[in-house]
């Protein structure tokens, strides 16, 4: 490709890039202002990412919905901005969660436990499906109520299952839950537990030291939450607890838990924005580089060498000027020297004697009267084609003058 090609290509290409640029530009910025209608993650658990009928992303939404700020805690480090810690449905918890835990909860102006209660059986066929619905074994859930009698130094209930209950009490204006059987409550030990929702046979919300329990999740999950009056009864406990500050729910115990890095930072939305920005400028620019691949092209001299191009910088200027008539009388006057001296003129003859000698000696009379003329009415020429035909007809009449001697 020539430099004209390159330079022709670039400002087309250049303006693509700006196109391009700033739709991209206004996608990311609609992206960002605009509300989003999915989770940014799937999951079957019982988890606030997951919308199955265990999961908590109901729950979650509705908060937004009513102007709560919500967090969903992924990232290990200190709780910032934090008015109440939600551990949802926790179970099978190692030591190292339970150190992790203990210090979150002791830093937390408030703490909410929900207990698990059942296990989603995933659909092999359809990974994102739950098959079945299987209730959790009492110890397992009985072995998550030690660990938070160690957060919260001190003694806890157990935990037990009925299929019916009845004689709710609850505080002044909240509407007592619809839960589906089995009901899993707390036994009421005035010892280990401060009830503030109980019923004839247990106690469904309580405190225990200075975490709160709520010990069925049927009343938050996305299965229960429509039933009965349990989303404004979950609203309430939620902002009874909370303190200045956001709702945050721990999601590190349930397997969506997120080493600090910039590399999986550059892959979530919104900072895939800028990755995909980059990406896609980096590639404009290496279409508008691609041009200018190859050997380098060699820019011509500004002066050439040679007659030619003497000739057609004097045609040039000759054409700039637009007038032909002092460059063709010095022409002509060239001319008949040169054939004067060729037909061995004498010296020091003058222009006109120089004429009247090539005129004398010229054998074909007509050829003669022809050179004549021209020789009269060069001085009254204007045009470039008119001045160029003479000067070519001057040029065959003053050699065929002394070629022909």
């Amino acid at each position: 490709m020539s430099t004209r090609e390159v330079n022709d290509a670039l400002p087309t290409r250049m303006r693509w890039l700006v196109v391009v640029a700033l739709l991209s530009l206004g996608a990311a910025f609609y992206l960002l202002v605009s509300p989003g209608g999915t989770s940014p993650r799937r999951s079957v658990g019982a988890d606030s990412y997951s919308r199955s009928a265990i999961g908590h992303f109901g729950l979650v939404a509705l908060l937004r919905e009513e102007g709560e700020a919500v967090l969903q805690r992924r990232l290990d480090r200190e709780l910032s901005q934090c008015g109440l810690l939600v551990v949802a449905e926790p179970h099978a918890v190692d030591d190292e969660e339970d150190r992790r835990l203990g210090e979150w909860v002791a830093s937390a102006p408030a703490t909410l436990v929900v207990l698990p209660k059942r296990e989603g059986i995933i659909d092999a066929t359809k990974p994102q499906w739950i098959e079945r619905v299987e209730l959790l074994p009492l110890a397992e859930i009985t072995d998550l109520l030690t660990h938070i009698g160690r957060w919260a130094d001190a003694s806890v209930p157990a935990v037990e299952r009925f299929e019916q209950v009845e004689g709710w009490r609850l505080p002044s204006g909240w509407r007592p839950p619809q839960l589906t059987s089995p009901v899993q409550l707390l036994t009421r030990d005035r010892d280990h537990i401060e009830p503030l929702i109980v019923c004839n046979q247990g106690v469904l919300l309580g405190r225990i030291g200075d975490v709160w329990v709520l010990s069925d999740p049927d009343l938050i999950a996305n299965h229960g939450l429509h039933q009965g009056d349990n989303a404004a009864l979950a609203l309430a406990i939620l902002r009874r607890f909370r303190e200045p500050g956001a709702i945050v729910f721990d999601e590190t115990l349930h397997g969506h838990r997120l080493a600090p890095s910039i590399w999986q930072a550059a892959a979530q939305f919104p900072f895939v924005l800028v990755t995909v920005h980059l990406l896609l400028l980096t590639a404009l620019l290496l279409w508008i580089a691609n041009g200018r691949f190859g050997p380098v092209v060699t820019v011509p001299p500004p002066i050439a060498a040679g007659k030619q191009f003497l000739i057609d910088n004097v045609a040039a200027l000759l054409r700039r000027a637009g007038s032909y008539a002092p460059s063709l009388r010095r022409y002509v006057r060239q001319r008949v020297r040169q054939a004067a001296e060729a037909l061995r003129a004498p010296r020091g003859l003058s222009d006109e004697e120089c004429r009247r000698f090539v005129l004398a000696r010229m054998q074909d009379a007509e050829r003669r009267r022809e050179l004549e003329e021209l020789l009269l009415r060069h001085t009254t020429i204007g045009s470039v084609s008119e001045a160029l035909a003479v000067a070519r007809r001057l040029r065959t009449l003053t050699e065929e003058a002394h070629v022909g001697r």
